[in-house]
């Protein structure tokens, strides 16, 4: 009888909380039903069919398509006359923070349709979407090669963030055996780790119930805020002093390294290479596929949110008295001639950013965070309007 009255309430609970999200102001409806899953080859990314809100940073009613992708859904067939464009990237172009008719690809889609004028009247252009939080490169050129070649893109444009990305192609400070880890050697690119397919029959069970009752969903969602952290995994990893330490050193080396420093670093050196030759095969390999490959270099806010006397000579940048940051922009001047050596298009915008927002009399516009959290973080509405719209411009460009 007890167990009984339990499940009553229980099942109460469940209609009260789904009756009561309808009610809701966007600003007060919590992040639910957006979850990532680990896939043969490429490793995670979101749940296919699945839908919710987000509202850690930005809000959006989210609705992933069939392939996992927050995008509109797609066919891999595309029409005659359509000029095919994919965009692939991390968090930046998954974009769970705004509408997704506001974000990149749609605005890329937008500007190309109203503004690309050197097509005929009969032909139109496409963006696609390929994104996902906590990628590396190593898992863009998987995909590329496994999922988005299947579309037909006759341009791909790969979205890589200073932030993390270098790190995040290291397994030894990612420890995330849910993705795919190259490496080099002897100059030529090793696939060392497959993802890892968690098929423990526990953990199936609790994503039926976190999948299918929004009690368990809601609950979950404050302990993901609390333990989000790889802490735990660094913990079990590296036992003693020593190796947390080196792990420690590792990170900084890496974080020091898309600002210009430690260059002498061998750690940072091959950090580099393997990054430029994931690079260097996608596009040797798109072009075996009649296929074009972009790069997009996406900013940092601390660079391109503020007034240039700011960036350069404020608080913040005390920092370069301890050699933090030689060079703002020392990812955009490497691969800008990596790419002249290579013919492989890279765009920056920073530059674009930071130009605009230092031309400025009075004010800046602010490309990225939300809130009282401006500045900082993923790209907000203008951020995805402005890149949009250059990578857009870019692209006519290009197919002119």
């Amino acid at each position: 009888m007890i167990l009984f009255g339990l499940f009553l309430s229980f099942l109460f609970l469940e209609v009260l909380i789904r009756l009561s999200l309808n009610f809701f102001p966007n600003e007060y409806l919590p992040t639910y039903g957006i979850y990532q899953k680990s896939f043969p080859v490429i490793g995670h990314k979101n749940i296919p069919n699945s839908s919710g809100i987000w509202n850690r940073e930005g809000f959006s009613k989210v609705k992933i398509n069939s392939k996992g992708w927050n995008d509109y859904e797609r066919t891999y067939k595309k029409n005659d006359n359509t000029i095919r464009v994919a965009i692939v990237g991390d968090s930046f172009i998954e974009a769970l923070q705004v509408d997704k008719s506001v974000a990149i690809g749609s605005i890329m889609e937008s500007w190309l349709i109203d503004n690309c004028s050197v097509i005929s009247d009969d032909h139109t252009f496409e963006v696609l979407s390929f994104g996902a939080s906590g990628w590396g490169t190593s898992q863009m050129y998987l995909t590329i090669m496994n999922e988005i070649i299947l579309y037909e893109p006759d341009y791909v444009v790969l979205a890589f963030f200073p932030g993390n990305d270098l790190k995040n192609n290291i397994y030894d400070l990612e420890l995330n055996p849910y993705k795919p880890y190259f490496e080099l050697k002897n100059e030529e690119l090793v696939l060392i780790r497959l993802p890892e397919i968690d098929n423990d029959i526990k953990k199936q069970i609790y994503r039926f119930f976190r999948d299918n009752l929004m009690i368990v969903q809601f609950i979950r969602e404050p302990l993901v805020k609390l333990f989000a952290s790889n802490e735990s995994m660094i913990q079990n990893t590296y036992s003693d002093e020593k190796s947390i330490s080196d792990y420690d050193k590792k990170t900084e080396l890496i974080y020091g390294a898309t600002w210009g420093n430690n260059l002498d670093s061998i750690f940072v050196i091959n950090a580099w290479e393997l990054f430029e030759s994931i690079l260097l095969k996608t596009s040797k390999d798109l072009n075996n596929h009649n296929s074009q490959l972009l790069t997009l270099i996406v900013s940092r806010g601390e660079i391109v949110d503020y007034e240039k006397d700011y960036v350069l000579d404020g608080p913040d940048y005390s920092l370069r008295e301890n050699n933090k940051r030689s060079n703002i922009f020392y990812p955009e001047d490497r691969l800008e001639n990596f790419g002249k050596d290579n013919n492989i298009p890279i765009i920056s915008i920073s530059r674009y950013m930071s130009n605009y927002n230092w031309s400025k009399k009075i004010g800046v516009t602010k490309f990225h965070g939300f809130g009282d959290n401006l500045g900082a973080g993923h790209w907000n509405e203008n951020g995805h309007k402005f890149a949009g719209e250059i990578v857009g411009q870019k692209i006519c460009e290009i197919y002119n």
